[in-house]
């Protein structure tokens, strides 16, 4: 089945300033303001519908790889161990499936940052070496994700430096060549 949502998000922004702004007149001019907002959003997410799972399929894989570079630290508490560890389990069978289900990224994902965010606070508490050398590592591996909201986000006209934004094509690429984490 063909994924009609940029049409749907065309028609409702169309919608918005065709029959809702004329509608407002002059009198309520924070209506009207609002109104093309929220048509400006709809324009924006018609414009990365087609972006959206490959980006979701980069971060689940981005995180997947920092959660297994962390696995191997020793000098963090238990539980944050064993909470990474589980969070691997159930990321490295989503990403064996060929297509993961939307909502399984999204899930698998969160399941990811939090158990990494575990670590990050286990071994900062635990050893202060470790700590600093997974807050590198964390840093390191930020890098792409950041460069990807930048990217995705460059639309928007925020971007401090926008001539330095690579284009989202070309983080994303050809999804089904995205290098796996195992």
């Amino acid at each position: 089945m063909v994924n009609k949502s940029a049409n749907t998000f065309d028609a409702a922004a169309r919608s918005l300033r065709m029959t809702v702004t004329p509608a407002l007149g002059e009198s309520n001019s924070l209506a009207a303001e609002q109104v093309r907002v929220i048509a400006g959003v709809l324009d924006f997410y018609r414009d990365r519908a087609h972006h959206e799972y490959p980006r979701k399929q980069y971060e689940f894989r981005t995180y997947l790889a920092l959660a297994e570079r962390l696995s191997g630290y020793e000098k963090v508490a238990r539980t944050a161990r064993s909470l990474l560890a589980d969070a691997l389990e159930n990321a490295r069978r989503a990403d064996r499936l060929a297509v993961p289900e939307y909502g399984q990224l999204d899930r698998a994902t969160d399941e990811l940052t939090r158990a990494i965010a575990g670590i990050i606070r286990s071994a900062r508490t635990t050893d202060p070496a470790t700590g600093a050398e997974v807050s590198r590592i964390v840093l390191e591996h930020s890098r792409p994700l950041v460069e990807l909201q930048r990217s995705w986000f460059l639309p928007q006209g925020v971007d401090p430096d926008p001539h330095k934004v690579p284009p989202l094509r070309s983080l994303l690429g050809d999804t089904a060549a995205t290098p796996r984490a195992h």
